[in-house]
């Protein structure tokens, strides 16, 4: 428990006990008469200061920072008292209530008074300490090498948070120089002895004169529009743009502590969520559950979060040693003994080894996230494409099915729609067998999703761009006309699990990924987060498209039949599966394509089995690079 935690309870405590002593107290100094104090007087009492300080806990008073904002939380905190005492003084005169409630109304004014003198003497006090015992930090904090002047933009309660914890912790390097707001009563005003400079389209002028290195945006519930809007204004050249968090991740971490630059994900478009709700984890709780390419950038982000849901059981299964190696270390330094993990190193091209897998762990639940995802690359490895993707596919599917595992889903790909690539063509054999899978009558049920490209994955763009443009660029865009859907990693994994636990056998998932985004977008936002100014600092090249890569992704096959789920951002293509029977003769081809070892003709073979497949010329020649309906 840390520090924060054990401060709240220690003064719900000892609020809680102050209430208590108080009204016996005030009995005793106007009846004088110690016999007053029965066991219904104090019942009475107990039952009062109880729900003096639930309510408080319940209206987050024990969490508010009494340094900044003592009068405001000091009306609500006495208003709560208020309110109880002259509902419990109220109550007294019922005749049932009086036998228990024992109180003059000279009694109560006295209580009244000395609760009130309390609460005033005790909070002005930690006001006082508060600011006190940051003061003398602030002292004994040893002066940052460099100071940056900072200009704070919104003059809102929030903004005058990060001012006093600035000035309270100056190690950091900030001097507030000034505030910037649109609200014309604020513009010329003063906060703290600081300015508030107005509107904010004219900060790059501020930024001048001022000689402001540091941006902090400090708009909590600042909206998508609003944050694109204020950072495609600011001249990022030589200057850091900052924003604060919702103030739920303030008051746990701090105010300067959580700050954070602004990020590209911030910019895309969409609002970052958190789906994970009571009913998912309970389906994950005090389960087996078994993660193949538990190493990647999906399949470890995957395991995190079934980290949290309470599992009996997480295995990691990876060929990639060390990316299996890091997550096994990062999820025993969060959970140390409290999560039982291990990790198996093999391939899912291995039957012989997945299958002791299976026999000594007998999962409940396995996602399947192991597969090979490099366009380019599985363009000219179409036969290693073939075998891991689908045949280990197969092997997991089998397995599960005859070690009774209750539930398999499958993590697909929006390349898989109308696929131009090997590898989208193979992830769409896979949700053929996945589905054609789950037609048959047996215990283990099959689901898969199909979601764009996550921000920051390995093998993405966004890492792609951010090496180039510390080397000094050029950027690298294979054709200005792309675009692309984009979901962070944890928000894609949430929704993967979610889906997964909401299942019934043979669904087809697709994510709501928002608006696609034009990566041309994606490189000059990029460039300027980094302090440069797109095509004179850092120059952007287009180098054509590489094999196999569209100019646009989609997430479905047939976009007129979609059902609803629960959660507006998932939703159910109707997609009739393949009969077994069916998807066997296309693995039958498959495998001869493999016995073959031609690249070339097993991509023949592909395009036989997956009518859909097409040459990325074809798929291509019609796009005008405008927004996808």
């Amino acid at each position: 428990m840390n520090k924060r935690k054990l401060y709240i309870i220690g003064l719900a405590i000892i609020d809680f006990f102050v209430v208590f002593l108080m009204f016996i107290l005030s009995l005793v100094l106007i009846t004088k008469d110690f016999g007053k104090i029965n066991l219904n007087f104090i019942i009475s009492v107990y039952v009062i200061a109880s729900i003096k300080v639930t309510l408080a806990a319940v209206l987050k008073t024990y969490h508010m920072l009494w340094m900044y904002s003592i009068r405001r939380n000091l009306f609500k905190l006495v208003s709560i008292a208020l309110l109880i005492d002259l509902a419990y003084f109220s109550v007294s005169f019922i005749p049932q209530v009086s036998e228990f409630t024992n109180i003059s109304t000279s009694t109560f004014i006295v209580f009244m008074l000395m609760e009130f003198a309390y609460l005033v003497l005790s909070r002005f006090s930690l006001s006082i300490y508060f600011n006190y015992f940051y003061k003398r930090k602030e002292k004994e904090v040893v002066e940052p090498e460099e100071v940056f002047n900072t200009l704070i933009v919104g003059a809102g309660s929030a903004g005058a948070m990060v001012l006093n914890d600035i000035a309270s912790k100056k190690e950091y390097g900030y001097k507030v120089v000034g505030f910037v707001d649109d609200s014309e009563d604020k513009i010329g005003q003063f906060i703290s002895n600081v300015k508030i400079y107005g509107p904010i389209s004219n900060i790059n002028n501020l930024v001048k004169e001022l000689e402001v290195k540091k941006i902090i945006i400090a708009i909590p519930s600042i909206g998508l529009a609003k944050l694109k809007e204020i950072t495609n204004i600011i001249d990022y050249k030589n200057v850091s743009v900052e924003i604060l968090p919702d103030r739920a991740k303030m008051l746990q971490s701090g105010i300067i502590s959580s700050i954070r630059k602004v990020e590209i994900a911030d910019l895309l478009g969409r609002q970052m969520i958190d789906v994970t709700d009571d009913s998912t984890a309970s389906f994950y709780n005090n389960k087996v559950v078994l993660v193949t390419g538990g190493g990647g950038s999906i399949g470890s982000e995957i395991c995190r979060q079934v980290a949290k849901m309470g599992p009996k059981q997480i295995i990691v299964l990876d060929i990639y040693e060390n990316c299996a190696y890091e997550i096994q270390q990062e999820l025993r330094m969060k959970y140390s003994f409290n999560l039982d993990l291990k990790v198996e190193i093999i391939s899912i091209t291995n039957r012989p080894a997945l299958e002791r897998v299976f026999e000594k762990y007998h999962p409940n639940i396995v996602i399947m996230a192991a597969a090979h995802k490099h366009v380019p690359l599985m363009e000219n490895n179409v036969i290693e494409a073939v075998e891991n993707n689908v045949f280990g596919t197969l092997n997991t599917v089998e397995l599960a099915e005859k070690y009774n595992v209750d539930r398999v889903h499958m993590v697909s790909t929006d390349k898989a729609v109308n696929p131009t690539s090997v590898m989208g063509a193979t992830k769409r054999i896979c949700e053929m067998i996945v589905q054609s899978h789950s037609t048959k009558k047996q215990h283990t049920t099959f689901s898969a999703t199909r979601f764009g490209n996550v921000l920051g994955s390995a093998g993405s763009v966004i890492p792609l761009f951010k090496k180039q443009i510390e080397n000094g660029g050029p950027v690298t865009l294979t054709d200005y006309r792309i675009i692309r859907y984009f979901m962070t990693i944890p928000e894609a994994s949430q929704l993967v699990l979610q889906s997964a636990s909401m299942a019934k056998n043979g669904e087809l998932f697709v994510l709501d990924m928002g608006k696609p985004v034009k990566i041309y977008d994606l490189a000059r936002n990029l460039i300027k987060l980094s302090g440069f100014e797109p095509d004179v600092d850092i120059k952007i090249v287009e180098t054509g498209l590489r094999p196999g890569e569209k100019l646009y992704e989609e997430l479905l096959v047939k976009t007129e039949e979609l059902d609803k789920t629960d959660n507006s951002l998932i939703f159910i293509e109707r997609d009739t599966p393949l009969a077994i029977d069916v998807v066997n003769d296309m693995l039958d081809k498959l495998k001869e394509g493999i016995a073959e070892g031609s690249d070339s003709n097993m991509k023949d073979i592909i395009k036989s089995v997956v009518p859909t497949f097409k040459e990325k010329e074809e798929a291509n020649k019609n796009f005008d690079g405008k927004e996808v309906k």
